[in-house]
């Protein structure tokens, strides 16, 4: 297995740079001061919205595709799209801008009808005598263009155009008989847009970008069904976007954002996942559609991810977490109960597509006590807070991002992979096939105690289940879990206690703070032996986790002991 991830915080998805910036926090400008250099290497990521049409013919019929699908919150589908640019800007004296840009984009994750940037039509077909279906949706795209743009004040307003490419999937269905085609075709045509690009903070710029991408008439052959379909490819393109500039010089005199306080603004960090995993053939004699196959299997699952936040008012937090995905687990994540890969998802394909995995918004109340430094992370601005506070999240997130956490194995991006090791293997948390969901929570923090309570819909159908409604949520929310937890956070405080009692010369406190910290130990130690033993209350003692025979709330965890009537898939 090979696992590599990658926090920075200097570009989008984070590929290049240097890797001492990783938690670089973002802080605007004292000040406003020279006029902002548009000049040097940049490179970032976009989001955004696709609509356009399709022309077709065949001998006998004629029609087109319209390309826009419906956006669907609870199933992540519709036309929306997500991607990475990459360019070079000279600045001439006279404050015109020319440069050059690279930008690859991939679609939304395929809805029911197999569908993201793309279109369907249903037709008696002429030649065929009889119906048909016939489709075509975007795998990926990209765009290389110039640009040439005027910088009047700290704005950049400029006009773009260039040679664009795209590859998609056709889809031609004989409804009669079933035969079906699906051939894949490269098309090649332009772009031209225009868009506006500001300074947000130092070496970060935003931008919002209109593009549009026309491809000539291609011809292509549907060899079950004995035709041929000759079709156009239009597609209109609005994205919003973030970019690092490389180059941009840090002395203070040159400009970085215009009336911002000085104070951490916005927050960037990038983080790109690939793991691979594999195993020979085994004994299987015993086999299903969720088992693991016994032939043996490699595959391998990748990720790259923003965690953007912005600072809405005093304790209050919006972040979000636009992501690309690609792979496959093994088995289709099915198959061990302890599955070794939390990086792949009980959704998968084999073209990379776009998800917004978590958009919600914190708002954290500090009601005293000591006062704990925080350094900028993942989803976690730099500052301080109270030991004792109130912290409320609402928006789409993972329930183990809140609840069942510990510093040491809860994210597969930065520690452990396997399932049962960053989570409880038998907390069947709600979630989608990726293992998001909406709801809110709440939580109390009081000295060594927090109390943790929230409410989150589950998925229309068990998430990973042969069901096609599977990989999505209840849109209703007729369907929903509630979760509770108390926590006690005795050896974290206890260390916390000793490492600053380390940093003074007081004998005397170092050796008593050690001594908490060891009484702390051995109690946990005797609660896991009780819990193994069965003896003891916890999360594996009498009657814990038993439900009804004819209930299964089965979600997103596989683990299953039957010793102790708990039921997962």
């Amino acid at each position: 297995m090979i696992k590599i991830g990658l926090v920075v915080g200097t570009a989008l998805w984070a590929l290049a740079g240097s890797a001492s910036a990783a938690d670089m926090p973002v802080k605007a400008a004292p000040a406003m001061l020279a006029a902002y250099d548009w000049s040097g290497f940049y490179a970032g990521g976009h989001i955004g919205y696709a609509w356009g049409t399709s022309d077709w013919s065949t001998p006998g019929n004629a029609g087109a595709l319209d390309l826009s699908q419906r956006l669907d919150p609870f199933s992540e589908t519709g036309s929306f799209l997500e991607g990475f640019h990459a360019g070079y800007n000279v600045m001439l004296p006279n404050r015109f801008v020319v440069g050059a840009e690279v930008d690859t984009t991939f679609p939304a994750f395929r809805d029911l009808n197999g569908l993201s940037i793309g279109g369907s039509t249903t037709f008696f077909s002429a030649a065929a005598g009889a119906l048909e279906t016939y489709s075509e949706t975007m795998l990926a795209s990209g765009t290389v263009r110039g640009r040439i743009g005027y910088a009047p004040g700290h704005w950049l307003i400029y006009a773009t155009g260039g040679f664009a490419w795209t590859y998609d999937q056709l889809t031609l269905t004989q409804l009669t008989s079933g035969n079906t085609d699906m051939p894949f075709l490269w098309r090649f045509g332009f772009a031209a847009g225009a868009g506006v690009e500001a300074p947000i903070a130092p070496h970060w710029t935003a931008r919002l970008e209109y593009l549009f991408t026309g491809y000539g008439n291609r011809t292509v052959g549907f060899a079950n069904n004995a035709q041929q379909f000759t079709s156009d490819f239009k597609l209109n393109q609005v994205r919003a976007g973030v970019s690092y500039h490389f180059d941009q010089p840090t002395s203070s005199d040159k400009y970085v954002a215009p009336g911002v306080p000085d104070a951490e603004l916005v927050n960037f960090h990038g983080q790109t996942t690939l793991s691979w995993q594999g195993y020979p053939s085994i004994r299987s004699p015993y086999a299903g559609p969720n088992s693991l196959p016994g032939t043996g299997q490699g595959r391998e699952v990748g990720d790259a991810t923003l965690y953007a936040g912005l600072r809405l008012w005093r304790g209050a937090e919006f972040w979000f977490n636009p992501e690309v995905d690609q792979g496959f687990g093994l088995a289709n994540t099915h198959g061990i109960a302890g599955f070794p890969s939390a990086e792949a998802y009980k959704e998968g394909a084999n073209y990379s597509y776009a998800r917004v995995q978590r958009a919600f918004v914190r708002q954290t109340i500090d009601l005293g006590g000591d006062e704990q430094k925080v350094a900028a992370d993942l989803n976690q601005f730099a500052g301080s807070q109270t030991a004792n506070r109130l912290v409320f999240t609402v928006g789409r997130f993972a329930i183990s991002d809140i609840f069942d956490t510990n510093p040491y194995a809860n994210n597969p991006k930065v520690d452990f992979l396997n399932w049962t090791v960053i989570n409880a293997g038998t907390f069947d948390y709600a979630g989608d096939g990726w293992g998001y969901t909406y709801g809110a929570a709440a939580e109390w923090y009081q000295g060594d105690w927090t109390v943790r309570g929230g409410v989150f819909d589950l998925s229309a159908t068990p998430a990973g289940g042969i069901s096609p409604l599977s990989g999505g949520l209840d849109p209703t929310f007729g369907q929903f879990q509630m979760v509770g937890e108390v926590e006690r956070r005795s050896i974290e405080t206890a260390l916390a206690d000793l490492k600053e009692a380390l940093k003074g010369d007081d004998t005397a406190a170092i050796s008593a703070k050690m001594n908490t910290l060891a009484q702390a130990s051995m109690k946990l130690g005797e609660a896991m032996y009780k819990q193994a033993e069965g003896g003891g209350p916890g999360p594996d003692g009498p009657d814990a986790g038993a439900k009804k025979d004819d209930v299964v709330d089965a979600e997103f965890t596989e683990v299953d002991d039957d010793k102790k009537n708990k039921k997962s898939a």
